[in-house]
């Protein structure tokens, strides 16, 4: 049977060839500088300087419209599986919760719908289409996921399953893209089209595209790193003069600081977790720009690829950064 594509509306679905990207770092979030209802965006990478979209709260409330297909047997079920699968992810914090059902459409209302139609943008080889709607600061402010009422849905294992599909749009109103990973088995449910039944289940690339939203944008209810007692809102740059970067490099990443008065300067690593992996500077440091490379080393051996989270701190403030691990 032919495999229909899942899609972000007009966002690319498939990328043919190989990609030289690394499996930790092959994610990608949705880009979005707009204002209202959108269905594309840009594919960037963590640590884009020009950021991704978000939510600023941690608990999602989403409906479902039992019209169409939406009210075969099984089919809630299967909606309140995939919201599971992404409240399982830690440490990011969101909790989506199943709030019943609604005759909401696919329309800017204020409701978190999961609904079946055939004319919202979504026919022929698309399987279901996602729109967000956001504002300034691509905060997401409601999201609707339409899936093709012109394809036959099951939820007992066979195609076209609910679960999975439904696992993978979620990711979507999340602000995660389709991942650039390419590889016949365990793949991530955002790889760009429908694989059947596995991508009902969340792999490690899903997951650190979801911590990588929550490092970069805690929702105000989160604090990033607890156990360390930062500051729920810290990210970025806290105090006039300091900022924080990363890039990744071969064999590692690199991180760079500015400093507009020369003084004591802790720079610190960590996981996502919260948990302290090393200090890569505690000494006084002059005014002016500074980088250092971190090659994953800790106190307990070298870290595996994936991101972490650096915090500086100095006389002048805070600020964090994501930091991309590379092989």
């Amino acid at each position: 049977m032919k495999k229909m594509m899942i899609r972000v509306a007009t966002l690319a679905l498939a990328v043919p060839g190989t990609l030289g990207v690394t499996d930790a770092l092959a994610f990608r979030l949705i880009q979005n500088t707009g204002s209202g209802r959108m269905t594309s965006g840009a594919r960037v990478t963590c640590d884009d300087p020009a950021g991704y979209v978000h939510w600023n709260t941690s608990s999602l409330s989403w409906r479902l419209n039992p019209a169409g297909q939406g009210g075969k047997a099984g089919v809630a079920a299967a909606v309140q599986s995939a919201m599971t699968s992404w409240n399982n992810v830690s440490p990011a914090p969101y909790t989506l919760n199943y709030a019943g059902t609604t005759n909401a459409g696919f329309v800017t209302d204020g409701i978190n719908s999961v609904l079946w139609g055939t004319g919202n943008g979504c026919s022929g080889s698309c399987l279901a289409l996602t729109a967000l709607v956001l504002v300034s600061g691509q905060v997401i402010t409601e999201a609707d996921i339409s899936l093709n009422d012109a394809a036959s849905w099951n939820t007992g294992g066979s195609d076209y399953d609910v679960q999975a599909v439904v696992t993978h749009e979620l990711g979507h109103s999340l602000g995660i893209h389709h991942t650039e990973l390419q590889r016949s088995r365990n793949r991530p449910s955002m790889y760009a089209t429908y694989f059947g039944v596995a991508g009902r289940s969340l792999e490690s690339d899903d997951m650190d595209a979801l911590n990588c939203i929550y490092g970069r944008y805690p929702p105000r209810s989160a604090s990033l790193i607890a156990s360390t007692a930062m500051e729920p809102d810290s990210r970025g740059t806290q105090g006039l003069g300091l900022g924080l970067t990363a890039r990744p490099r071969t064999g590692g990443s690199v991180l760079g600081f500015g400093l507009s008065t020369g003084g004591r300067v802790k720079l610190e690593v960590f996981d996502v977790a919260g948990r302290k992996l090393a200090t890569l500077v505690d000494a006084v440091e002059t005014a002016g720009n500074h980088e250092i490379a971190w090659d994953g080393a800790t106190t307990q051996g070298r870290a595996a690829s994936g991101f972490y989270f650096a915090r500086i701190t100095t006389a002048e403030g805070r600020a964090t950064a994501t930091v991309p691990l590379a092989e």
